[in-house]
Formats: structure tokens, sequence, C-alpha cells
């Protein structure tokens, strides 16, 4: 009980200086007051380091079993696994907010330890931005959804974790995910912060860099261990199946690509400033939207939490931000005024039509998940299914792949023919392709566009690296950003085909067998051997093996009766570098037969290699390198707006 109170106490203390800190900052900003400048950070960090006291005190609440926390007793039991328990911080709806409000807090931090150099109201408009969706965070906590609420009677015994909870992915997918949605409140913030001081050149870019591919990467990991979780959990043979809360994690992410490669063209060119505000702004809306989305359970998802109170103030935090965001951008939509338009055939066009590309299917997956919103206030449920993104989706990611592979190419400067020569290579590749898969009897034209496009852009990934290689081999590690960004592209190469092949290629039967029986799919043989009921810790266990060459599968269904009898189903994978042979065991029949499901899943590894290329590739591009913005910014008076 204890624990409770002490935890209660730091959130609202964390809720004052929030505040204070929101207030002052901005006053701060307004009147250009250096010392108050510098208080109204610290308010900041105070605040920060509350919250994360707060969350060291919920964490030794769970390790100890206090269960007269509400909290603790509905999210962990005596039985479930010490990491587990600890995992069960941010597997609850008010912990997973902490969670979220302590990662804000350290890299808001972070980020305002430098911020000095961007001048003094740049900096005392972040803090103020930052710590005002700092303090309303704490407020929901603090006020709304506490973690730190008391039961009346302290039980004996707590529910228990989820029973789809109790995996590996749990100590994975969650943390890094909303680790990635907090990281997009940094860039949101210096970014509204620029416009709010008048100040229009690329600084806020160079400073808040690696922050955004901070949350761009921690987004792109967290999609790709939600994939994976998926995949071995579920037990529905696939890895996305473009649920509401998987559509509402895509999206930021697709914003912040965009957002990626267009700040190169402010960098080179010193066009599309608006545009990267405006990128960088929907990103973090899209963030707060999911986040909604996630929080008020308006909207029907396997992962949703349950409908509370906190959904209306999001809502409520939704709108502000729009409105606050909508009146900036429209009071510095002069931005761009006066410059000409990209030309059409350039590295810079193909950015833009790229940019425009990915917004399209940020539009499309908007669509796909407030569809059954907005057909029910009309009064008839209507879905979004796989089907409508595919088709509405599926020509727009094409011709970002095709941008992939002809956009490294261009320069610049308009494109010239010399610079079309340079894509006899992946337009070969793409021919040789094609050819292959007509001669090995592909007829899915969805498979002849992305295979062909996807040896293109490969191509093209190869062409630069040997011809770099070939020139001036040092360029490589002298650039580490340019050819860091083509490993990235390399691996969403990989990945690209790894969801084209398991897509295409996926094959699967329901069976049902006695002991000894097989079944054969796509080539390959399982053998039934029989079944048997296994006693664990905290729940049962209903095993069948499936002979599988030198190797046995066991699929199995769990049964936690702790937990009011809830059953999970255990997949079994067999894992190749050219297929994955994927069992679910359906059920078990009287007579000793029994019912599994198999699929034949080509390639999934790849998609897992590639995300993990194009994170390398990332990392490897950025350590230790110098933005080309910086160089600008030390040689260019900064550009600023009347206040």
């Amino acid at each position: 009980m204890m624990l409770g109170y002490l935890g209660a106490g730091a959130l609202l203390a964390a809720l004052v200086m929030g505040g204070f800190s929101a207030l002052l900052s901005f006053w701060a900003g307004a009147r250009e007051n250096a010392t108050f400048v510098q208080v109204g950070r610290r308010g900041f960090y105070a605040g920060s380091a509350f919250a994360f006291l707060s969350a060291v005190i919920l964490e030794i609440a769970l390790l100890t079993h206090d269960f007269s926390l509400a909290y603790v007793a509905e999210h962990t039991d005596l039985s479930t696994p010490i990491a587990l328990v600890a995992a069960a911080f941010y597997g609850g709806q008010e912990g997973s907010l902490l969670y979220w409000t302590v990662i804000l807090g350290l890299l808001g931090s972070a980020s305002l330890i430098a911020s000095a150099r961007l001048g003094g109201r740049v900096a005392a408009y972040a803090a103020g931005i930052l710590a005002s969706i700092l303090t309303f965070f704490l407020f929901v906590l603090a006020v709304v959804a506490s973690p730190f609420d008391l039961l009346s009677v302290t039980p004996p015994d707590g529910l228990g974790l989820n029973p789809i909870l109790r995996d590996g992915g749990m100590l994975i997918h969650p943390p890094v995910v909303l680790a990635g949605f907090a990281s997009f409140a940094i860039p949101f913030s210096f970014a509204g912060a620029a416009l709010l001081a008048g100040r229009v050149d690329a600084a806020w870019i160079t400073h808040t860099r690696r922050f955004a591919l901070l949350a761009w990467s921690l987004q792109t990991a967290g999609l790709l261990l939600g994939m994976w979780w998926a995949y071995h959990v579920l037990g529905w043979g696939g890895y996305w199946g473009w649920d509401p809360v998987e559509n509402v994690a895509l999206m930021p992410w697709l914003a912040t690509t965009a957002y990626l490669h267009s700040s190169q063209v402010q960098e080179r060119r010193g066009r599309l400033r608006l545009w990267n505000f405006g990128l960088v702004i929907v990103a973090f809306l899209l963030v707060v939207f999911g986040t909604f989305i996630v929080r008020s359970g308006v909207v029907p998802s396997v992962h949703t939490f349950a409908i509370s109170a906190i959904g209306p103030w999001f809502l409520g935090f939704l709108f502000v931000c729009v409105v606050f965001s909508a009146l900036l951008l429209t009071f510095r939509s002069n931005l761009g005024a006066g410059r000409a338009p990209a030309p059409a055939v350039s590295r810079e066009g193909a950015f833009v039509l790229q940019n425009l590309l990915l917004l399209g299917v940020v539009a499309v997956v908007m669509w796909g998940t407030v569809l059954p919103l907005v057909s029910g206030m009309l009064g008839a449920q209507r879905v979004a299914g796989a089907p409508f993104y595919e088709r509405a989706a599926g020509p727009l990611l094409a011709v970002i792949l095709a941008l992939l592979a002809a956009g490294p190419l261009l320069p610049w400067r308009p494109a010239g023919r010399p610079t079309l020569l340079a894509l006899r290579w992946p337009a070969a590749a793409a021919v040789l392709s094609l050819l292959l898969l007509l001669i090995g009897g592909v007829r899915s034209l969805p498979a002849l566009v992305a295979f062909p496009l996807a040896a293109a852009a490969g191509a093209t990934v190869v062409t630069e690296y040997a011809r770099a290689a070939l020139r001036k081999p040092r360029s490589i590690l002298r650039r580490r950003r340019h050819y860091g960004a083509y490993l990235a592209h390399l691996g969403l190469v990989v990945t690209v085909v790894g969801v084209a092949a398991s897509h295409f290629g996926q094959q699967e039967k329901d069976v049902t067998l006695t002991p000894g029986e097989s079944v054969t799919v796509a080539g390959y043989t399982l053998t039934f051997t029989g079944s048997e009921q296994r006693q664990l810790l905290d729940h049962t266990e209903l095993v069948a093996g499936m002979r599988f060459g030198d190797r046995t599968l066991e699929p199995s269904r769990a049964t936690y009766a702790g937990l009011g009898g809830q059953a999970l189903t255990h997949v079994a994978i067999s894992t190749t570098l050219s297929a994955d042979v994927y069992v679910v065991l359906a059920g078990t029949n009287p007579d000793g037969s029994a019912t599994f499901r198999v699929f034949v899943n080509p390639l999934v590894t790849w998609i897992w290699a590639g995300g993990a290329v194009i994170i390398l590739g990332v990392v490897l591009g950025n350590v230790g390198e110098r933005s080309p913005v910086t160089e600008l910014a030390r040689r260019r008076v900064p550009v600023t707006l009347p206040a």
C-alpha cells in the first residue's frame, strides 16, 4: 500500500513540474529570457525524473507481488514467470502509458540538452511543446487512469497475465513499438518550435535528424517484431492482417519515411521547407490518432484495450494538436513561395513523387482503418479486408518500388541521356526476372509486377556499390550516410521479396489424421505420431507429435484453468532459408485422431533478415556521420521570419 502512495505522489510531483515547465518555457520564449529558458528546461528534467521514479516504484510493486495495487492484481499472479512479471509493467493500459511517458521524458531531456545552439526562442518553445505533451500524459496517469489505484481488500493472488501475452514476444515487441511512438514527439516539438520562432532554415532538421531516425528505426523494429509475434503466436499462418492497430503503427512510419527522404531535398536544394514541417507534424498526429484508436476501443481489433475513460481525453488531445498544427502551418504557409518547381525527371522530382505516393498509401490505410467507425455511424457496419488494401494500396506501392530502382540513379539536376543509360541495369534485371517467372509458370499479375520491380531495385543498389568499389572504394566509408541508405534499400528489397513470396506462394491444407498417417503439402511430408496431455506449472498442454524428416514438430493447445479456462494455440514451425513449414493443432478427437492446419510459407525468413539489414544500414550510415545540413548551417545565416 505504501508503494501506491509513493507512486501516486511521484506522478503528482511530475505533473506539477511538467505544467510549470510548459508555462515558463513558452513565456521565456516569448520574452527571450535566457535565464528562464534554462529554468523551464530544468523543470522538464525534474518532471521526467519524477515520472521515472514512479515507473521504478511500479516495477518494484510488480516484482514484490504487491496485490494491494489494482494494476498488479489485474496483470500478474504468483505463477507468472519473473520476466513476464517485469514485462507486465507495459502489459496493461495504465502501465504502457507510464512507460511511454518515461521514454518521452528521457528522449525529450536528451534532445533539450543541446538545444541552446538553436537559439533561445526555438529552445524555449521546444521545451514548452515537449512539456505540454508530457503534462497531458501525466495528467491522464495521475487523474484519469492511475496505475497506483488501491484495492479496498488485498487479494492473496492476482488474476494473471493474458495468455496471449505469456510469450517471449512480450519482452521485445511492446517496449520497442511504444518507444517508437514516444520518439515521434521530439521532431514534432522542434518543428513546431521553429515555426513559432519564425526559424525556417534547416537547423531544426540537423538537431532532430537522429531522433527522427531513432523513431523510424524503433517503429521499423516494432512493426517487424509485431509481425513475427503474430506469426508464431496467433496460429493463422500469416503475419500481417491489416488490423486497425497494425495500421495505426504503420501510418506514422510511412509519413516519417517520406520526411527522411524529402529532408535531403531541403539539405541540398533548399526546397520543400513547408513540406518537411508538414510531414513531421502529420507523423506525430498519426501517432496521437493511433493512440486514440488503441486506447478508446472504438474500432474493433484484437489488440485494442477495453473501452475506458482514456479515449475521450485522447480525442480531445488530438483535436488540440490538429488545431495547433494547422494554425502554425497556415501562418507560415509562405515558406516555399517564389521557388521554382523541381525538375520532373530528377532525383528531387523522384523524391516529391515518392512522398505523394507514400501519403497516398497513408490515406488508403487511414480510410480502411476508420471505415468501421464511419459506417457504424451511418448505420451499416462495414470492415475493410485485405483485398481492399491490396487493390487500393498495391499499385501505389508498386510505383514506389519502381522509384526505388530509378530514383538513386537520377541526378539532382534535370536528367540527360547518360543518366537514362544508367537505368539499363535495373531494367535488364527486371526483364530477366520477368522471363524467369514466366518460364517457371507464374501467371499471377501482382507477382509478375512485384518480383521484377524488386529485382530492379536490388540491381540499382548493387550497381551503385560496384561503381563506388571500382572507382573510389574509400568513398563508401567517407559517405557512410549515402551508402548506408543504399544498404537500407537493399534490406527493403529483401523484405519485399519475402512478403511477395510468402503471400503469393503460400499453400495450406486442413487435414484430420490418425496416428501413423501422413500428409504432403508443397512437397513436404509430415506424419502424425500421436498426442499427449502435459501438466505444467500454470497450465495444461495438449501436444501432438508431427514427424518431419529427422525432426519432430509439436503443435499444441494450452489451457489456463486459473484464467477461466482460456485456451491458446502454440504453433510449431520448421524454418529454412527457402520456406517455413507451419503446423497448427486445431483439436483432437475421441478416437485418437487429430485435426491440423498445415501451411508452407516460402521465404518468410527473408522478411526478418531484410528488416535487420534495413536497421543495420540506418545505424552504419549515421553513426559518426556529419549531416550535409550541418555544413549549410555553419556557412549560412539562419533564415528568420517575423514572429
